[in-house]
């Protein structure tokens, strides 16, 4: 008789998505140095509630978005712009596109805007596309 698989009953594909989420957050913030205050920052939140999430992040669409957006970025940027230092390089150069106004894009995304995420994909998106 075949043996049955069996799922652990606490599992939920849900929250497993967001811990992934934030365990790549968390490794984007580490490649690029940010300290908690920045990590806080781009997410729109305090110190101490970054601190307090262990593994997930709760189901806060919003912080759940942006992570996503800056953990997208990231990896965009490394596509596009591969050369020396990649997507740190990038991040940290400053860009005169006029969407960055000659600071460097991480300059304007620790400012915690959220529309500053949403642009910066949409840039770097767009450079991938055209290659």
């Amino acid at each position: 008789m075949p043996h049955a698989v069996h799922e652990p009953e606490n599992l939920n594909p849900l929250e497993t998505d967001e811990a992934l989420l934030l365990s790549a957050f968390r490794k984007v913030a580490a490649a690029l140095t940010l300290s908690i205050h920045d990590q806080a920052a781009l997410l729109g939140i305090g110190p101490s509630t970054l601190k307090t999430w262990k593994t997930t992040p709760g189901r806060d669409t919003d912080k759940l978005d942006r992570m996503a957006l800056f953990v997208g970025s990231f990896d965009l940027a490394g596509q596009a712009f591969p050369g020396e230092r990649g997507a740190e390089g990038w991040f940290r150069r400053p860009n005169t596109e006029s969407i960055f106004d000659g600071k460097a894009p991480l300059d304007l995304l620790l400012r915690g805007r959220f529309e500053a995420l949403l642009r910066t994909y949409d840039y770097l998106h767009a450079c991938v596309r055209v290659w």
